[in-house]
């Protein structure tokens, strides 16, 4: 255990949120490329690629990051 509990609780505090913008990120990206698809973004040709890839990147940002960093971080544990 770590000698200053606070410090842990802090450290703890900072992985949750960091957790969490990681997941509305991806949800924004989701909603992002969704826009482009439909055409409510104006893209030019240029969204025709975006939007897909966005739509793709988001789900993967939502659901694999945390997933990745949590295990990064109970790795990283001494």
């Amino acid at each position: 255990m770590d000698a200053d509990p606070e410090a842990a609780e802090a450290v703890a505090a900072r992985r949750y949120w960091a957790l969490q913008f990681t997941r509305l990120a991806g949800i924004f990206t989701t909603f992002t490329g969704a826009m482009f698809v439909v055409g409510r973004i104006d893209a030019g040709d240029a969204g025709a690629i975006i939007g897909p890839a966005l739509f793709v990147a988001g789900p993967l940002l939502f659901f694999v990051a945390p997933v990745l960093l949590a295990r990064k971080w109970k790795r990283d544990q001494p």
